[in-house]
């Protein structure tokens, strides 16, 4: 069969704008899931580097020791925006004649908005 003469082949302006509508749609979704990943990835990364900072710090407590009641803190001249804070209470058990220190380690970053911390309990 053969096209006749009055019949016009291509798309029309509405099929053009459905099909622009639905891949700006796609290319949204797509970049908003990148966004997200990044923003994930950063935080997790974040996490990772406070997670490796406040095991040092608590390594350097166990090892080097700090008195009870003691409260200290500075900033990671290496990692910049990192800052740690700890805490030494003393947790004593007379019936046992043990004396103790709950001690914390407090590493925020992110102007404080976000934190790890670990506590452990010292022989001091």
């Amino acid at each position: 069969m053969r096209a006749s003469k009055n019949s016009v082949y291509g798309f029309t302006l509405l099929e053009v704008m459905v099909a622009v509508g639905l891949l700006a749609f796609a290319m949204v979704s797509i970049l908003g899931i990148v966004s997200h990943n990044i923003n994930l990835a950063t935080k997790s990364t974040n996490y990772l580097i406070a997670t490796s900072l406040a095991d040092d710090m608590a390594s350097r407590i166990d090892a080097e020791g700090l008195p009870a009641g003691s409260e200290r803190s500075g900033k990671f001249e290496n990692h910049p925006g990192f800052e740690w804070y700890i805490t030494i209470t003393p947790y004593n058990l007379p019936q046992f004649e043990a004396k103790m220190n709950i001690v914390s380690v407090l590493i925020t970053w992110n102007d404080g908005e976000e934190s790890y911390e670990i506590s452990f309990v010292d022989s001091g």
